[in-house]
């Protein structure tokens, strides 16, 4: 099989019809209510009511890293990226996009997708993510995008696999193949769990988590000789991406990309005050 031309098995996953037909009834039934705070919206409306539109706006395309994500006032970015990411090795990708800082209204997308398990949200959030990944250059020499995995212990604690549902979203969108060839190998507790951490434990806890696939043609096949992009919902400290990349690296892919929903803080970090930082053209 040739490696730029992606197999049968690793093409993009497409809902079921009993699944398909169920949206469509619920669309048709049930009254259509803003995705953030549940208000009624009028019948062929926006996914969000105008209140909420108007907080999206107010985050929404502000100056950031496309290295690292962090938002960072326009002067202070050059082709290396920020001025923190430039003395950061971790950043083994060459380039993210994001859809927003986290804060409100994102993040409520966010956790009502990963803890509330509203996959409704994941097609909004994909809509945000698709625009960002639009005003990048890059997005063109992408050949497949690649979900962070979950490991089934972990899927077993959340009613849906978010990465996942957000990178069959984008795909969809982007009409980009999707490709299953990383697995989760090591149980890990949850990033978001350590609130206060420094970011060497939030590397140490990633460390090893993730291999490629064991299936038949979703392992290295699938990855060597590919410009690819991994999607996940957040980047806090940049380590699961870093792992996830070290893995895509090794299988032999040509280039590795990353596109995100939010990019949040972890103590210490610097990054441009949302309020202080101008508001800018789709990146």
């Amino acid at each position: 099989m040739n490696a730029a031309e992606p197999s049968s098995a690793a093409a993009l996953p497409r809902p079921s019809g009993i699944r398909r037909l169920a949206l469509a009834v619920s669309d048709a039934v049930l009254p259509q209510t803003c995705a953030v705070c549940g208000t009624w919206i009028p019948s062929g409306g926006s996914r969000a009511c105008d209140g909420c539109l108007a907080s999206f706006e107010a985050i929404l395309w502000r100056s950031y890293c496309h290295r690292c994500a962090r938002t960072i006032r326009p002067e202070s970015l050059d082709h290396r990226g920020c001025f923190r990411c430039r003395n950061e090795r971790i950043w083994n990708i060459a380039g993210i996009a994001r859809a927003g800082p986290y804060m409100h209204p994102l993040s409520t997308l966010i956790v009502g997708l990963k803890y509330g398990g509203r996959e409704r949200n994941a097609a909004y959030l994909a809509e945000l993510m698709a625009e960002a990944l639009c005003g990048r250059s890059w997005l063109a020499d992408v050949e497949a995008l690649v979900p962070v995995p979950m490991h089934w212990r972990r899927r077993m604690q959340r009613s849906c696999n978010h990465a996942l549902l957000l990178t069959q979203e984008l795909a969809r969108r982007l009409e980009i193949p999707l490709l299953r060839g990383i697995r989760r190998a090591r149980y890990a507790p949850s990033q978001m769990r350590f609130e206060v951490a420094s970011k060497a434990k939030l590397f140490e806890n990633v460390k090893g988590c993730f291999a490629l696939s064991r299936l038949a043609g979703l392992g290295w096949r699938s990855v060597r000789g590919r410009t690819v992009c991994i999607v996940d919902n957040i980047v806090r400290s940049g380590a699961t991406i870093h792992e996830v990349s070290k893995v895509l690296r090794k299988a032999g892919a040509k280039r590795i990309y990353a596109a995100i929903a939010a990019r949040t803080v972890v103590p210490g970090d610097m990054q441009a005050k949302i309020d202080a930082v101008p508001a800018d053209v789709p990146p």
